[in-house]
C-alpha cells in the first residue's frame, strides 16, 4: 500500500511539473496595439511604465545622424527614456501602420516639431511573450 501511495505520488508530482513546463505565457495584453501606444505614450510622453515589457531583449535601435549611424541597445534605451520621464515632447505625434503580417508589424511613428521631425520605423514581432518591438529605425528630416 505504502508502494501505491508512492508512484500515485511521483505521477501526480510529474504531472504537474509537466504541466507547469509546457504552460505558455498569458501575452493577453501584450498586442501590436498596446505595444505601440506603450512605445508612443513612452518617447513623446515620457510615460515610461511598461516600456521594458514591450521591447524584446535583443530589440536593436539605430539612429542616422548625417553619415553616421548610432546604435542603441534595450538598457540604453530604457536609461534614455528614464532621464525624460513625465517630460513631454513639444510636438505632435502620430502614427501609422505601414506593413501588417502575422509575424511582424512595421509601424511609422512620425513627432513633428516647429522646425524638423523624428520618423521612428518600429518593427514589432509576435513572440513566444507577446508583440515585442524588435527594432527601431529614426532618421530626422
Amino acid at each position: 500500500m505504502k508502494a501505491l501511495k508512492s508512484i500515485l505520488a511521483a505521477l501526480l508530482i510529474s504531472t504537474i511539473i509537466i504541466s507547469v513546463g509546457y504552460a505558455k505565457v498569458d501575452k493577453g495584453y501584450l498586442t501590436m496595439d498596446y505595444a505601440i501606444k506603450t512605445y508612443v505614450e513612452a518617447v513623446s510622453l515620457g510615460k515610461v511604465k511598461g516600456i521594458e515589457e514591450i521591447l524584446d531583449n535583443n530589440v536593436k535601435f539605430t539612429l542616422a545622424q548625417g553619415n553616421k549611424v548610432i546604435n542603441y541597445n534595450k538598457m540604453e534605451l530604457i536609461n534614455s527614456l528614464k532621464i525624460s520621464e513625465n517630460i513631454s515632447q513639444n510636438c505632435k505625434t502620430d502614427y501609422s501602420i505601414i506593413e501588417k503580417g502575422d509575424a511582424q508589424t512595421i509601424v511609422k511613428v512620425t513627432m513633428e516639431y516647429e522646425n524638423f521631425s523624428k520618423i521612428n520605423y518600429v518593427t514589432i514581432s509576435n513572440t513566444d511573450q507577446g508583440c515585442k518591438i524588435t527594432n527601431v529605425s529614426s532618421v530626422y528630416k
